[in-house]
């Protein structure tokens, strides 16, 4: 009886300090702004430092390379309380942003994003005009051009960058979205390409 009565103490102890939260797992990533990314299958998850799920497996997080670029492959982040999200329209991948509850707090908009650096984000969107109207065809001529910007996290746009091309959507698919012609240096510090001649130019803003 008394044995009986240690195993059943021994299993107690065992369960309470060794608690299975989340099984089956394929990959976990380091811990970003108190948030680790879990893998299963081809979906995404986030747990808080407690092991608590917070953000359910879903199938449109956006991985990134990780910092060192060596270890773990990538895998989502979250960046200034932003977490990239991906949707497909019209065979093209469109990006916005979540918050740390799962909100979509930027809504999918963008033909290409960065994650948030110090607490901004580089964005490409398409711009659509219309330039005139085609009598014989009976519809409007329309000009689609590829445009950046840096957002804040709000999504507010703060700067327009001066690296506008033509977009011919016949060019992108899923694998081949636009390219950045911009990237960031340093806080409130970016480089700009032009698509001309290839040359940088550097804006503090």
């Amino acid at each position: 009886m008394k044995k009986l009565v240690f195993l059943i103490f021994c299993f107690i102890v065992h369960s309470v300090g060794y608690s299975q939260i989340i099984e089956n797992i394929d990959e976990i990533s380091p811990f970003h702004e108190e948030f680790a990314a879990v893998k299963k299958g081809d979906q995404w998850a986030f747990i808080n430092s407690k092991g608590v799920q917070v953000i359910n497996f879903r199938d449109d997080l956006v991985s990134s390379k990780n910092e060192t670029g060596i270890t773990f492959g990538s895998y989502p982040v979250f960046r200034d309380g932003r977490c990239l999200i991906r949707k497909i329209t019209d065979n093209v991948y469109h990006y916005g942003y979540i918050d740390s509850n799962g909100k979509e707090i930027i809504a999918s908009q963008y033909v290409n994003a960065t994650n948030f650096q110090d607490g901004y984000a580089i964005v490409i969107y398409v711009e659509k005009k219309v330039m005139g109207y085609n009598k014989v065809l009976g519809k409007d001529v329309i000009s689609y051009t590829l445009k950046e910007s840096i957002i804040d996290t709000s999504g507010k746009t703060v700067k327009d960058l001066d690296n506008a091309r033509n977009y011919v959507k016949s060019k992108y698919n899923l694998q081949n979205p636009p390219v950045f012609y911009s990237k960031f240096l340093g806080s409130h510090l970016i480089a700009v390409q032009t698509t001309d001649a290839k040359k940088w130019t550097i804006y503090k803003f």
